[in-house]
């Protein structure tokens, strides 16, 4: 067969879209001026809070407002944030926790701890945890249900779950670190819904400090639990009424100390002050996208109509019986050579049943369990997705306007390269081994 003229392609020795001179594409957060002088005045003021007062009082305050829930406790990550929530149950060895097998394993990790039995449901087409199985997944020794908004997408059923577990008498809990503000279909705030919720505020998190978590309620008794395992001494004996029985426990709590960095939580308090300008950017970018891979037939949206993600990632389906050949790891490469790097398959996050922390927690925790853990398989839906799953970042600034419309040039270039041509998949490969 003879082969068609070569497009235009980096990958073919094409002119790149964006140059190697372009710099880093995506930064966050953006440490200006402003955020430095925050840094220096949080410096002189106090590198280590005891109690909650100043930064800690100040973010606490302004982010249970946010979310409408009475009690908010910093803590040094969103992994100790979470484990907070399991410890905060009185979880014991053998208790059962159904979790989306599809999720950062941090979700569920902090339960092995304690000797927790995470059990998995599959997701949704989207990547959201099945209402459907996770009814199926339910049984005699499950304590709680524990939700994903992942990559910022509202988990779809959530309001759903939340009434499932309301009926059924089970805890709901909710990993929020990657949507902080995002909204479901009927406006309501992610991370409202359950008796407790947890944030990162690490790295990358729209709301970041470079390092934190935060855990919210609107339980006494949640509350106080978490309090004493990441505090002691003066905040459990400024915030625990002398009535409690846990009082008497101030001064050491549960012997742990998860408290946060007041340097961080100023960062993260200067980013929870502009988050409605970062949504409102990072949709308005993202609206767009959205546009173009309503046009190309091998790309599909995993938005809700009427939702309103926090866009932590914007993510996309990739279809291989519509890519006239290409592959999803092709693609991707061809996005990389035209200079659109931030294009990514994600490694560290998939399918957790696998996993040996989750199938062999014995040798990591003897004392816990007896022995290895069923594997527990059979999760379609969410191996389908992770094998279709891809992401980018979602720029919030007008000063980042010049490399979206960048992005969005190569992906249509790549995009209409490859429908342009029924067999692009196999001349691709062919003109590869010519070059």
């Amino acid at each position: 067969m003879k082969l068609l003229s070569k497009p235009n392609l980096a990958i073919l020795g094409g002119n790149k879209v964006i140059g190697i001179n372009q710099g880093a594409h995506f930064n966050w957060p953006k440490i200006t001026d402003e955020i430095e002088e925050l840094v220096i005045d949080q410096l002189h003021a106090s590198i280590s809070i005891y109690d909650r007062s100043s930064i800690f009082e100040a973010f606490e305050c302004e982010f249970a407002r946010l979310h409408n829930r009475k009690y908010a406790l910093l803590t040094n990550s969103g992994t100790s944030a979470i484990h907070s929530m399991f410890d905060a149950l009185n979880i014991s060895p053998g208790d059962e926790v159904v979790c989306p097998v599809y999720t950062f394993h941090a979700t569920i990790s902090p339960l092995i701890s304690l000797g927790g039995v995470p059990i998995f449901a599959d997701v949704d087409p989207y990547g959201s945890m099945s209402l459907e199985d996770l009814v199926k997944k339910v049984g005699p020794r499950t304590r709680a249900v524990i939700v994903t908004h992942m990559w910022g997408y509202p988990c779809r059923d959530i309001e759903k779950i939340a009434l499932f577990c309301k009926e059924r008498d089970l805890y709901l809990l909710e990993d929020c670190s990657h949507a902080h503000g995002a909204r479901t279909n009927t406006g309501r705030i992610v991370g409202s819904f359950g008796d407790a919720a947890a944030w990162s505020l690490q790295g990358q998190k729209t709301i970041t400090g470079g390092e934190g978590g935060i855990v919210l309620s609107d339980r006494r008794s949640i509350y106080n639990q978490a309090l004493l395992l990441g505090h002691y001494n003066k905040r459990p004996k400024q915030e625990i009424d002398v009535s409690d029985p846990l009082y008497k426990f101030y001064l050491t709590g549960k012997g742990q100390k998860l408290r946060a960095h007041p340097l961080a939580i100023k960062i993260a308090y200067h980013q929870l002050g502009i988050l409605p300008t970062i949504l409102q950017g990072r949709d308005s970018n993202a609206q767009r996208f959205r546009q173009l891979i309503s046009e190309i037939e091998f790309l599909s949206d995993i938005m809700q109509d009427g939702s309103s993600p926090s866009w932590y990632a914007f993510g996309m389906l990739f279809d291989e019986s519509k890519s006239n050949g290409v592959t999803r790891f092709e693609f991707c490469e061809m996005l990389h050579h035209e200079g659109l790097s931030e294009v990514d398959i994600p490694g560290s996050t998939g399918l957790l049943n696998e996993l040996p922390l989750f199938t062999e927690p014995n040798e990591l925790f003897p004392t816990l369990f007896g022995g290895k853990l069923p594997r527990q398989r059979d999760f379609k839906n969410a191996l389908s997705f992770k094998d279709r799953f891809i992401k980018m970042p979602v720029w919030a600034f007008t000063d980042e306007a010049e490399i979206v419309e960048k992005y969005l040039i190569g992906f249509e270039k790549v995009c209409r390269a490859i429908l342009e041509d029924r067999n692009f998949g196999q001349n691709l490969r062919n003109w590869r081994k010519e070059t």
